[in-house]
């Protein structure tokens, strides 16, 4: 028994590792600015920084999806590796989310200075 819990461990950690190298979480490299404070040029430069973080999330989530589907669901392990893939892409939704939120916010402040 502990014999099988450990050679599906490995083949976790070996698959998680393997599967999901190819696909590079985005790093967010840019701050909001205050909306009352951020200057016209400011809000159209961040515009287009959130942008590019948007299709960059995107792109990620693609990879993983295309990463899942490299991998059998005969495997012993592909319910774990599913599960994995599914914590990774819904914490970009909930990134991209927070970004446009964020975004959101900084707008309506400056339009309405």
């Amino acid at each position: 028994m502990l014999k099988n819990k450990l050679l599906i461990i490995i083949t976790l950690m070996a698959f998680s590792s393997m599967t999901f190298a190819e696909c590079n979480y985005p790093k967010k490299k840019f701050d909001v600015p205050s909306g009352k404070k951020a200057s016209e040029a400011e809000m159209v430069e961040t515009m287009g920084k959130v942008k590019q973080f948007q299709a960059d999330l995107a792109v990620y989530r693609t990879c993983l999806d295309d990463e899942l589907a490299k991998i059998s669901p005969e495997l012993e392990s592909y319910e774990e590796i599913e599960r994995m893939n599914a914590q990774k892409y819904n914490a970009s939704v909930e990134d991209e989310q927070n970004v446009a939120e964020e975004w959101g916010e900084a707008v309506r402040a400056f339009k309405s200075k």
